[in-house]
């Protein structure tokens, strides 16, 4: 076979080649006529902008008014603390009362979904209490019995909602009332989930934060049912 013979590479000169053509480029630049200038010479700033704006038009008036946008309001945000002392005065003044979920003091629970939506209203005291039990002087191995007795005897009898005071533990600056933990966990535990629908804490005049209001299922087999979470609250 024929060796085949490699190009040669005597004719590749493609550096050579562009140089060739920006000096070409570079000298038909140099021979062009610089622009005219766009003002005469010695003219101020002023006469040249006067100059320049000679071709502008006014768009003239309108007797339409703009449709500007409607400015937002936004709400201003009271000082956190002369509300505080605010609500406070109320309350002294026997004109209102300090919700204990408002100081974090508050506690709730439901056993199921349904359960939770009657938490509002009985946050709000829109139940009647029907009875209470008194937890002031108990142990925890005496109170836990006692609360379920209590709760299923006044199931049995048809109450609807009942109040459990349990103290705010006022003795210690620190830590909150051992008796509030221990009623508020037993009384979302499963154990009590048949009798209990839903608690949380009490209004002030009711206690406050050292109670709870209980929602109480109805008896089985007494054919009566809680109202719908959203009916008209009852008079208290």
């Amino acid at each position: 076979m024929e060796a085949m013979a490699k190009p040669s590479r005597s004719g590749h000169r493609p550096f050579e080649v562009l140089k060739e053509l920006m000096d070409r480029d570079a000298l038909a630049s140099s021979r062009r006529e610089p622009p005219p200038p766009r003002f005469p010479p010695n003219l101020t700033d002023e006469e040249a902008f006067l100059m320049e704006m000679e071709s502008v038009r006014p768009l003239g008036w309108s007797e339409k008014p703009l449709s500007l946008p409607t400015p937002v309001t936004l709400p201003k945000r009271g000082d956190d603390e002369t509300e505080a002392l605010a609500s406070l005065s109320d309350f002294v003044a026997g004109r209102g009362e300090i919700d204990p979920f408002a100081t974090g003091e508050g506690v709730e629970g439901a056993s199921s979904w349904e359960g939770r939506q009657y938490l509002a209203r009985l946050k709000r005291g829109d139940f009647s209490v029907q009875g209470h039990l008194d937890l002031h002087g108990f142990g925890r191995e005496d109170a836990r019995p006692a609360l379920e007795r209590f709760l299923r005897e006044a199931q049995r009898l048809g109450h609807s909602c009942v109040r459990v005071i349990h103290g705010r533990g006022t003795h210690s600056e620190t830590e909150p009332s051992l008796m509030k933990r221990e009623v508020t966990r037993w009384l979302s535990s499963r154990r009590l989930s048949r009798t209990v629908v839903a608690f949380a804490s009490a209004r002030w005049k009711d206690g406050g934060s050292g109670a709870v209001y209980v929602l109480l299922r109805y008896a089985a087999g007494s054919g009566a049912r809680l109202p719908p979470p959203d009916a008209a609250p009852r008079r208290r």
